[in-house]
């Protein structure tokens, strides 16, 4: 199907097959990205008595059930309900269908090369995404006035979808990197990163209570309003290239904080 779109004075066709998955496929059972060493996601057959509703165990069909931690396992798209004591409902938050994106690819820098701030003591020698090298690449594009960011980080290898994530320490954000993306007008980030902030910074998330607050204050109070949304987890193949997209979120419906999501990248012509 094509379908016109128009965004900022320009016409744009999208062929909605010609779409590109950017989401880990979520192998139950199997291989999975970790963070934090949760219990991985699981699929079980269904029981009731002496039944098994397994077609491999001689039922007439399969009826799974399953466990999943959201936030550690998998592609996921989260709300500003993730910090507030009401977790909300992620399929009201997320509205947009079709959003005008820009996929760009980045180096990690080491912390102390950075020359940048985050809120929580770091090592130099830990690995960030600067605002320095987003902003290089997002000026690239900023004519086309985008609303959504997706990065790419490297070395982006494919063994990085099940990185176990205790022994792989990620990468993260810089307070600088957050505040320059929201000063950029983005309303929904993606990233090939289990979090943007570090794995341990006291249980303050600054550089979500930037992109969900006032843009500014990695301590300061978050606006249970936000339509902004975070996705973590993504993988996008080397050979997309970078340049502008529109973006297409698919997610269930669940009225909780976040929710397993397949983001899916449509170049337009």
């Amino acid at each position: 199907m094509i379908i016109k779109v128009s965004h900022n004075n320009q016409d744009y066709k999208i062929d909605t097959k010609q779409s590109v998955d950017i989401s880990i496929p979520y192998n139950f059972n199997g291989a999975q990205p970790n963070f934090y060493d949760v219990n991985p996601g699981q699929l079980t057959p269904f029981k009731s008595g002496k039944i098994t509703y397994s077609v491999a165990a001689g039922a007439g069909c399969n009826i799974p059930e399953i466990s999943m931690n959201i936030h550690c396992t998998g592609t996921h798209t989260e709300s500003v309900g993730h910090l507030l004591e009401n977790p909300g409902d992620i399929g009201s938050v997320l509205k947009d269908i079709i959003i005008p994106s820009v996929l760009i690819t980045v180096d990690l820098d080491l912390f102390v090369n950075s020359k940048e701030l985050y809120h929580y003591p770091v090592k130099d020698s830990e690995f960030v995404i600067s605002k320095k090298l987003i902003r290089i690449e997002v000026e690239k594009w900023k004519k086309y006035h985008p609303q959504a960011l997706i990065i790419r980080t490297t070395p982006n290898t494919e063994d990085k979808k099940y990185y176990q994530f205790t022994k792989n320490p990620p990468a993260f954000f810089t307070n600088d990197a957050l505040r320059y993306i929201s000063d950029s007008g983005i309303q929904h980030l993606v990233v090939d990163l289990p979090s943007i902030d570090r794995k341990s910074d006291n249980g303050i998330l600054g550089n979500h209570r930037i992109f969900w607050g006032d843009g500014e204050n990695a301590k300061g109070e978050i606006n249970p309003d936000s339509i902004n949304t975070i996705t973590e987890l993504a993988f996008i193949p080397n050979e997309v290239q970078d340049g502008f997209y529109f973006l297409n979120i698919q997610l269930p419906h669940f009225k909780c904080d976040a929710a397993p999501s397949r983001p899916l990248l449509i170049k337009a012509v």
